[in-house]
């Protein structure tokens, strides 16, 4: 037993041996200790924060020719104009013009109710919208009683030819109606043998007759007596009505027209400008008194319903028609200069100077608001 238990003594101290003489073989400072370095991950560079681009104040012109700048160059346009005031006053930033040439009431409500996703992103975004609406409603139908520019040449061909004709059978008539009266005043009863003389003139006659009931009927055939109520300064029954139901249904879209932008574009300030009268009393001297009061009594009815609104509906409205009416100079884009031959017969749309008249007036009262 103990013999075995020496045995196993001698075992361990020999392994002991090989473990322990590795290490006391060498000095500490031969001792290597290895340890394994890794190379530490590089941090990732941070990109410099970017300071978000600012969100643009955007100015949209919604309406009619007006807005649109019919008859003048892009840069006269009032739009344009308000947008360069409030460019420069720093209120706006960019500018999109989505008015058209023509639009009435029920054009633009189309026009609104189906603008894509892009535009209707802009109309939503929008800080000023300025919008002209209302004299198209009230030209529309004048412009379609009236006939067109193919019709007046027909009509004068029409009339020339009337009048040349005119002449020939009034001569006929008037030879007819001497020689007939001639013959009455040498009858009498007695004179037995001129009675087929008589019925002969009598026949001649007919025919010349007839031809003066065809000129009648060509007259009517030639549309004038439609235009006659406004050659003497008043409109028809039948256009009138045809306009004071375009003023009611005006009122109606108008209505829906801001309850649009105020549903889409709550935040934006909107200037509504008043309709000016585009016919006036006189042109190159022809009286048109009677129907220019008629026009400006429809043109302030709208110009009311605009007014009456603006408070309850939170919108501004800019009077350009009390613009116009006190303004002395002419600022539509009529003229006649003799000097460099140069002419223009548009009564209806401002010219450069009336675009900048509205456009300071836009701008006022946008500052005093």
């Amino acid at each position: 037993m103990k013999a075995t238990k020496q045995g196993l003594y001698n075992i361990l101290a020999l392994i002991l041996f090989f473990i322990v003489i590795p290490f006391t073989a060498y000095t500490p400072e031969e001792i290597i200790i290895y340890e394994i370095f890794e190379e530490p991950e590089p941090e990732p560079e941070l990109e410099p924060e970017l300071e978000p681009e600012p969100i643009p104040r955007i100015l949209i012109a919604l309406g009619d020719s007006v807005s649109a700048g019919f008859g003048v160059a892009d840069t006269e346009r009032y739009t344009a104009l308000f947008f360069d005031m409030l460019r420069e006053g720093d209120y706006i930033d960019k500018y999109i013009n989505m008015a058209e040439d023509g639009f009435t009431t029920t054009m633009l409500l189309s026009f609104l109710n189906n603008l894509n996703e892009y535009d209707l992103s802009h109309i939503r975004s929008a800080c000023v919208i300025t919008l002209n609406i209302g004299g198209n409603d009230l030209l529309t139908p004048l412009i379609e009683y009236l006939p067109t520019q193919e019709d007046v040449m027909d009509i004068a061909l029409e009339l020339w030819d009337f009048i040349q004709e005119s002449v020939v059978i009034v001569a006929e008539v008037m030879e007819i109606a001497h020689d007939f009266q001639e013959a009455l005043d040498n009858f009498s009863l007695w004179r037995v043998w001129e009675l087929p003389g008589l019925n002969r003139m009598v026949q001649d006659a007919s025919p010349v007759l007839g031809d003066v009931t065809d000129m009648f009927e060509r007259v009517n055939s030639l549309q004038l007596v439609g235009l006659l109520p406004m050659v003497y300064g008043s409109f028809s029954p039948e256009l009138d009505a045809m306009l004071l139901n375009s003023v009611e249904l005006f009122a109606d879209e108008f209505n829906e027209i801001i309850a649009w932008l105020k549903l889409h574009a709550p935040d934006a300030i909107i200037i509504v400008n008043t309709v000016y009268n585009p016919i006036p009393t006189q042109i190159l001297g022809m009286s048109f008194e009677g129907i220019s009061d008629r026009a400006n009594e429809l043109v302030r009815t709208i110009n009311s319903i605009i007014v009456e609104k603006a408070g309850a509906k939170g919108y501004l409205v800019a009077d350009v028609y009390a613009g116009f009416a006190n303004e002395p100079d002419n600022v539509m884009n009529f003229f006649v200069d003799t000097s460099a031959l140069t002419l223009s017969f548009d009564i209806i749309h401002p010219s450069a100077a009336g675009h900048r008249l509205i456009a300071d007036i836009n701008y006022e009262l946008f500052v005093s608001r």
